[in-house]
């Protein structure tokens, strides 16, 4: 760490901030998954937006501590954090999907994303932007084009330690829950991110204005194009121009991508100018992998074959984000990283390393 208080100060709001915005992303992520997720009024809809946008802002976040890290490391050194961590996400979340089936578990895609990370790093901000733009569009069409020539291989679960290994690539990438052809835009959002500066009130505004209204354009402009295809839109090409959560589609990767921005940018404010207002959720950001981890755990135990009821769902949700919360800030008072938040800083390819005080440029790993 620099020894200039004022860079200290700095890097350590920048990283608050992308705390409180990653612990609003586990937070809709155990909202998520507790379920159901079919809303039946405008409440229940309210209720359930974070459908579709918590994992896509994990990914976004996941980006922007990628790109820190990327910066801050070369050479055997790199490979050895990110080896460390691609090997302990693609094996927790195996076993993970192999103990339920009823929480699509996200880690497996993070592994992948994070081995693509030091080759996508490498391009220049038009490059990556460019290639960010060509994908949104392919990768979504693909998807859309094998659903069509081969509709029974659609709808894949999530991949585990059971899953024979060319289902398991397929799976991963094209077929399955959060497949790369589509994540790897929000990934690549991230590492952009990584490469302005959040510390720049004007960027924060830019950043706020822009990511909120291409979320609602996006989101208004999908929600009429199932008034225009009708019955067609979720069947065929039409499905291209269409934007339901977890879909796939273009307006929908934009639409929760720069809300994912619009969140980091606002929350970043946010503690820039009250520094405590969202102490709560900086607590669950830090804790973030642990909660996730036990949140697919709990879920895998009590969650019925069949799903909760909506008031079942929303106590269940109750009582599992507010302990997550309660546990958080308890554990905030050690002053010590989360048990996995641990080991996942431990870089076993080189030995050991010591605890490292935290700041902006060591937000990955803090990242499920």
């Amino acid at each position: 760490m620099s020894g200039e208080p004022g860079r200290a100060l700095v890097d350590r709001r920048r990283l608050a901030g992308l705390d409180a915005a990653r612990g609003a992303a586990v937070l809709g992520m155990i909202l998520v998954n507790v379920g159901p997720i079919e809303p039946e009024n405008i409440w229940q809809r309210v209720y359930l937006l974070p459908f579709g946008r918590a994992s896509v802002l994990f990914v976004v976040i996941a980006g922007v501590g990628m790109g820190f890290l990327l910066r801050n490391r070369g050479g055997r050194r790199m490979w050895s954090a990110l080896l460390w961590r691609i090997t302990l996400l693609m094996s927790l979340g195996l076993v993970l999907q192999t103990l339920t089936t009823r929480v699509s578990v996200i880690l497996q895609t993070y592994a992948i994303l994070f081995l693509l990370a030091p080759l996508l790093n490498r391009l220049n901000p038009r490059l990556l932007l460019g290639g960010g733009l060509v994908i949104l569009l392919l990768g979504p069409a693909w998807i859309v084009h094998h659903d069509v020539q081969e509709p029974w291989v659609h709808g894949q679960g999530g991949v585990s330690l059971t899953t024979p290994p060319l289902e398991a690539l397929h799976s991963l990438l094209l077929s399955g829950p959060y497949p790369l052809v589509s994540w790897v835009v929000p990934f690549v959002a991230g590492l952009l991110l990584s490469r302005i500066d959040l510390t720049d009130a004007r960027v924060r505004r830019a950043l706020m204005a822009w990511g909120a209204a291409l979320a609602v354009l996006a989101f208004v402009v999908a929600d009429l194009m199932y008034e225009v295809l009708g019955e067609e839109a979720d069947s065929g090409y039409g499905r291209l121009l269409t934007g339901v959560g977890h879909g796939q589609m273009p307006l929908w990767i934009i639409s929760s991508t720069a809300g994912a921005a619009f969140l980091i940018a606002a929350c970043e404010t946010i503690v820039r100018r009250a520094p405590s207002a969202l102490k709560w959720l900086e607590d669950a950001g830090k804790l973030a992998f642990t909660i996730y981890v036990v949140h697919v755990l709990v879920l895998a135990v009590i969650k019925p074959a069949d799903g909760f009821s909506f008031t079942q769902g929303v106590v269940t949700t109750m009582v599992l984000t507010s302990a997550s919360v309660v546990l958080a800030a308890l554990w905030a008072r050690t002053g010590r990283a989360g048990p996995l938040e641990w080991l996942l800083r431990r870089h076993w390819l080189q030995g050991p390393t010591p605890d490292r005080p935290v700041t902006a440029n060591s937000t990955i790993d803090r990242t499920p």
